[in-house]
């Protein structure tokens, strides 16, 4: 079991958007952010960008963030979770999304 943290790089844009590969898979990421509520969301697609799943509310503390969806055939083995680094359990924001809030990919392959 390996943790990787995504690449989220707190520069101020609204828009992530990066190629991964999570245990040997390609996918295609996109998180956006909406000011209106604060809160990020996540996009998942395949290294074709046709989506996995849509409008994923980015939050801390959830489990099977993704898994809980939809299909589990189409999405990674493991699990994308958001942490706080600093133990808070404060949700990823504008300011502190990439910096002290961030996304991680947990493989459950060893």
């Amino acid at each position: 079991m390996s943790m990787t943290q995504l690449a989220i790089i707190n520069q101020g844009p609204d828009r992530y958007e990066f190629n991964t590969n999570f245990d040997g898979v390609r996918y295609f990421l996109t998180f956006q952010y909406n000011k209106r509520n604060d809160t990020w969301y996540l996009d998942i697609k395949n290294a074709d960008q046709i989506p996995i799943l849509l409008g994923l509310p980015a939050l801390t503390n959830s489990q099977n963030l993704a898994h809980r969806f939809v299909i589990d055939d189409f999405l990674p083995v493991g699990e994308i979770m958001i942490a706080d680094i600093n133990g808070d359990g404060i949700d990823p924001s504008y300011e502190n999304f990439g910096d002290t809030v961030s996304s991680f990919y947990l493989s459950v392959l060893s």
